[in-house]
């Protein structure tokens, strides 16, 4: 994501963390999509700069960025991080602090199924060969397929699509 509103990262270019990254236009898109990969197979694919999905290698939700809210994996759920300006002393000269509101079910489903349109309408541009890649870092293999992949996993998942949190909360 950007460091600063107006900022758009080259993601192809600044995310080295990501062993494979690409950078895909499609059919009838506005949006600019970027598709990475880290080297233990957790999936980045960002949709423009909003919103932006993080998997894990079995295609379940880790971390995600949606309408200016993050939101990261908690239990079997999902929390929404809301950075907060702040000028409260007490914060430690901290002039931003993260807000945490826990999804209730309703909300868990309502953000599966936007996250869903989303990635169901790239797996089948991507499967219907209406994708091309514009720049890459590929070192083995084709992106392309490797996200196919990826995103049949994650449209297997029914109402239990998030990763457990992966360290202590």
């Amino acid at each position: 994501m950007a460091r600063q509103g107006s900022d758009k990262e080259d993601l192809i270019r600044e995310a080295t963390a990501f062993v494979e990254r690409a950078e895909i236009a499609c059919e009838g898109w506005s949006k600019v999509i970027t598709v990475g990969f880290f080297r233990d197979g957790r999936c980045a694919v960002y949709f423009d700069q909003d919103p932006f999905y993080q998997f894990d290698a079995g295609g379940l939700l880790r971390r995600a960025f949606e309408d200016g809210f993050l939101y990261r994996s908690q239990g079997s759920g999902l929390a929404q991080l809301d950075r907060r300006r702040t000028t409260d002393v007490s914060h430690a000269g901290v002039p931003v602090i993260l807000h945490r509101t826990d999804l209730s079910i309703s909300q868990l489903q309502d953000f599966r199924e936007r996250m869903i349109v989303h990635v169901l309408r790239l797996r089948n541009a991507i499967a219907n060969e209406q994708c091309c890649v514009r720049r890459a870092v590929v070192p083995d293999g084709d992106i392309l397929d490797r996200a196919l992949a990826l995103f049949n996993a994650v449209l297997s998942h029914g109402r239990e699509f998030v990763a457990p949190p992966a360290g202590p909360r």
